[in-house]
């Protein structure tokens, strides 16, 4: 047999002495938390469908179906005593059955769930890859590939093998123990595998690696490519960088998206380039909040070492045209970024500390509700010796009258030196505003001790100017 899960007859005798928990291989809380929590930091919401692959007895469906709307979550599995299990006993123990259509679990076994195409936003196989062939991957990606919507993302996870390590041999996986075998169940593979077992033509990969599995599994997406030559309201995303430069200001198109295109590679530079002044190195961790189309991500993915980038932005499409045409996919795989999806204004979703916080054109659309909640968020997930960098619309009239909540772009919004300086204390955090030339808005630094952050002296060299182009010659000379 391919995989331990073809032993059908096997698997219903042991769902009928009640081990359909163990036969999914156990974690049953743990890793049903893990892959909800992990897909909402990509960006699921309760308005979206979710395919989950291999769902067996609903160890993730359980908290999918309690967080998804009625009727937005569908399990496919190629043993229907696990799905009889997960309705039957899962469900019915929390209370659930009424959010889950009995229809919406489907045994099947060749990846094909009898709905239309472009059905769903996400799609999840967790410990799928890991017990079938090469081919069979294939086949799940050529399948499922038309029901996801364009630009929707499907995740898997594998059991990785380093480079150095022989395919043919067996390797062990920690935490966990795990061993794999290249040739039987549990398989394992390396991301190159999998990128070639997803047609180029229907997907476009992203490595995302670790992310807490307790037996070790690492985790990749694919998002769907649009394979059909429209053009309709994709046309100016497909715009050469070149054509993009005429677009204003938030049209369509990943580097106009984010502001005028013309400005995009500086925009690069100089916030690399403030980071760099402020004492970047290359093993700092770093949090790009609202980083897009990686404007900045671009030259810090290659700079940092790795897994020293987190990006923040609602906007998948944009960081997907990103790394479709800036980055690669490539330079992902050796330099690992995380990136997560959420609109929540949550700094804290990675679990760990960061030495610099940038937040470049984010409060500048901000009413005082995200402003305050970024700088709390922002200040707890600091590193005691790390720094914010925000850019913010700076209004010389002391007295400011605050705009409403909530998120205004394209509208920019502007606050007061006073105004700005108090949301960062009442945060527990010091500020100060510098002379790092900006085009239309002005740089403040926060820390959570005044010694971390420049004096008088030292802030006089951080002009940020730029020479020999006319578009930026206001930066010559800049005061504070």
């Amino acid at each position: 047999m391919e995989s331990a899960y073809d032993d059908v007859e096997g698997i219903r005798m042991a769902v009928g002495r009640g081990e359909h928990r163990d036969i999914i291989g156990g974690f049953w809380d743990v890793l049903g938390q893990l892959q909800l929590d992990f897909m909402i930091r990509e960006g699921l919401k309760p308005h979206h469908k979710l395919m989950d692959i291999g769902c067996g007895s609903l160890r993730g469906g359980v908290h999918f179906i309690r967080y998804l709307d009625v009727g937005n979550y569908v399990g496919i599995d190629p043993n229907r005593t696990l799905l009889d299990a997960g309705y039957e006993i899962e469900l019915e123990s929390c209370g659930l059955k009424e959010r889950m259509p009995r229809e919406n679990l489907i045994c099947t076994s060749d990846f094909d769930p009898p709905f239309p195409d472009d059905a769903f936003d996400f799609a999840l196989a967790q410990s799928v890859f890991t017990h079938v062939t090469l081919n069979t991957i294939r086949k799940c990606f050529e399948r499922i590939a038309c029901k996801i919507k364009v630009d929707s993302a499907f995740y898997a996870t594998f059991f990785e093998i380093p480079d150095n390590v022989l395919s043919a041999e067996p390797f062990r996986h920690d935490p966990g123990g795990v061993i794999t075998q290249g040739s039987q169940d549990p398989y394992h593979y390396r991301f190159e595998d999998l990128k070639y077992a997803a047609s180029e033509r229907l997907w476009t990969p992203r490595y995302i690696g670790g992310w807490n599995h307790p037996r070790g599994q690492h985790i990749a997406a694919f998002v769907r490519r649009d394979d059909t030559g429209a053009k309709s309201n994709r046309s100016l995303r497909n715009l050469s960088i070149d054509e993009a430069r005429s677009l204003p200001g938030g049209a369509d198109h990943y580097r106009a998206y984010v502001g005028p295109p013309d400005r995009f590679d500086f925009m690069s530079g100089t916030q690399f380039n403030l980071l760099f002044a402020n004492g970047l190195r290359e093993h700092h961790r770093v949090l790009d909040f609202g980083c897009g189309s990686l404007r900045l991500g671009r030259l810090l993915i290659s700079y940092l070492r790795e897994k020293c980038y987190f990006g923040i932005d609602p906007n998948r499409w944009l960081v997907d045209d990103a790394i479709a045409r800036e980055t690669g996919s490539d330079l992902l795989t050796i330099k690992k970024p995380q990136f997560s999806y959420d609109a929540d204004f949550d700094c804290e979703c990675f679990g760990i500390k960061f030495d610099y916080i940038i937040a470049q054109s984010i409060v500048t659309h901000c009413g005082p509700d995200l402003f305050q909640k970024f700088t709390i968020s922002a200040r707890n997930a600091l590193d005691d010796n790390g720094i914010i960098l925000i850019s913010v619309i700076r209004s010389e009239e002391q007295k400011v009258s605050l705009p409403a909540g909530g998120w205004h772009y394209p509208i920019c919004v502007a606050y007061s030196d006073k105004q700005i300086l108090g949301f960062f204390a009442e945060a527990g955090l010091c500020g100060v505003s510098i002379p790092w030339y900006h085009p239309a808005a002005s740089w403040y630094l926060a820390a959570l001790s005044q010694a971390r952050l420049p004096n008088d002296q030292e802030r006089l060299l951080l002009t940020g100017a730029v020479l020999h182009d006319p578009q930026f010659a206001n930066s010559r000379g800049k005061s504070l």
